[in-house]
């Protein structure tokens, strides 16, 4: 059979998501995950005690794409977008930027002001994406400590550690005075 053209045509739909959609959901959007796991975050999202909002993408009557909003428990007005997921197939027909709109309605019609998003610098598809959206970058500085931060195969030696601890309070006698103890007793 030769190859042949034909015109497609269907209406995406946009609602609020159903338990009903557990099933679509882990088929079309998360294969990875358990159909159990799948409806139990829908559950949670439902709950009534939930500040999270569910939409799903529809098509044809089967949900084939999703996103989330949950409202930010320090800052009613900010709420963080999530849990994007589109079927392969119906990505390239502009799926998400349908999901993200109605994202974006549900936000304002639920009185948030913000949206947000946290990715790791790694992902600068999904960043370009979001900032193709509208999103901007914020200054962000995110500090960490590793407790036991020492390799299990490397032993602290009794006389290092004390050379460390010694060297610590050297160092914080002299920060004493210096800024950084200026922007901590503010």
């Amino acid at each position: 059979m030769a190859n042949q053209d034909f015109n497609f045509s269907g209406a995406v739909i946009v609602r609020q998501a159903e338990e009903d959609d557990a099933g679509h959901l882990q088929a079309y959007c998360f294969p990875e995950k358990g159909k159990m796991e799948v409806l139990q975050e829908l559950q949670d999202d439902l709950a009534e005690d939930s500040q999270t909002q569910r939409l799903v993408a529809e098509v044809g009557g089967y949900p084939i794409g999703q996103i989330s909003i949950t409202r930010d428990a320090a800052d009613s007005e900010v709420a963080e977008v999530g849990g994007l997921a589109v079927s392969a197939p119906f990505r390239p027909l502009g799926v998400a930027d349908h999901l993200m709109a109605a994202a974006e309605t549900a936000a304002e019609e639920d009185g948030l002001k913000t949206l947000e998003i946290e990715l790791p610098n790694s992902e600068t598809n999904v960043i370009q994406r979001y900032k193709d959206w509208g999103f901007t970058e914020k200054p962000l500085v995110v500090l960490q400590k590793s407790l036991n931060s020492v390799p299990e195969d490397e032993e602290v030696n009794e006389d290092d550690a004390n050379e460390t601890a010694e060297v610590a309070e050297e160092s914080a006698a002299v920060d004493a005075g210096g800024e950084q103890q200026e922007l901590l007793s503010n």
